[in-house]
């Protein structure tokens, strides 16, 4: 591929936020349109981004640019209204919780943000959510979230969420119909998991993200041969490159795809692999033509 022509960044963070950004909706847009890019998926902690998008969209041509919808504690959590509201209005993905992710909490020592990056606002405490019960089961609610996104076109993404409520997750979701499962970013170590999970994600058809921020030095989860030959492990036909970039301290997103895309060169990976991945991947999970 040449430098970013077709590309799509499915997982990229612009201002309005609640986090310091390098760029805001209008600037990232116009920014990824002179690269070549095909589109781009704005995702935000606090809200959900599919009005943002459709603005955008309206002032910004050439582009397509998309919203999505992450259950935090902000828009009520695990809440069928909201989910049911972002997917009649176009939201491409509906993530599972982060910020508010008990997983997330754990991690972090009880903080809904993070020590690589500190919000901007105050947050409230938070206890935490879990999609499983005490028995270890999905709670009800959940089974109403998954089938609100089946046959809907839109992407159910597992957010923040533990290596165990993933596969749960996962499982439950491809067996009661959901087109497409999308794994977040499974190498960065908030929720890092094993290889063989991931491929063992993707057997049962989800597709998994592969992330530039992993690479990042205050978010380094993995080595970049490492991450080549887990994505060649896993098959490149179920993985999907995302910068995950927007932190006011990183280049603008643009430029970190650019430089995601020389790193898997540099690590031997072909022109075609990467397009796959960059291009075709993203627009067949998000149903673009």
């Amino acid at each position: 591929m040449k430098g970013l022509q077709g590309a799509i960044d499915i997982h990229v963070h612009s201002s309005p936020s609640i986090f310091p950004r390098s760029v805001d909706d209008f600037e990232l847009a116009k920014q990824a349109k002179e690269a070549g890019m095909r589109a781009i998926v704005l995702k935000a902690h606090e809200e959900s981004t599919v009005s943002r998008a459709k603005l955008v969209s309206k002032v910004v041509d050439g582009i397509e640019v998309y919203g999505s919808l992450v259950l935090n504690e902000y828009v009520g959590g695990l809440n069928p209204y909201a989910v049911d509201m972002a997917i009649q209005q176009g939201a491409k993905l509906i993530w599972m919780p982060t910020g508010s992710a008990k997983h997330h909490l754990d991690h972090y020592g009880g903080k809904s943000d993070y020590k690589e990056q500190k919000s901007t606002i105050r947050l409230l405490p938070q206890k935490g959510i879990t999609i499983l019960s005490e028995d270890g089961k999905l709670l009800p609610v959940v089974y109403d979230i998954i089938d609100l996104i089946k046959g809907s076109g839109a992407v159910l993404a597992t957010g923040h969420l533990s290596p165990l409520e993933t596969k749960i997750l996962t499982q439950t979701a491809i067996s009661r119909g959901v087109e497409k499962v999308l794994v977040a970013h499974p190498d960065l170590k908030i929720n890092k998991m094993d290889l063989s999970l991931q491929i063992e994600l993707v057997r049962m058809g989800a597709y998994v993200e592969k992330s530039m921020l992993t690479l990042m030095p205050l978010w380094k989860s993995i080595e970049p041969d490492e991450l080549v030959a887990g994505m060649r492990q896993i098959g490149i036909e179920k993985c999907i490159l995302q910068t995950d970039f927007g932190q006011a301290n990183h280049p603008s997103p643009t430029e970190g795809y650019g430089d995601f895309i020389q790193i898997l060169l540099e690590q031997g990976m072909k022109e075609e692999e990467i397009e796959s991945m960059a291009c075709a991947n993203p627009a067949e999970l998000l149903g673009l033509t």
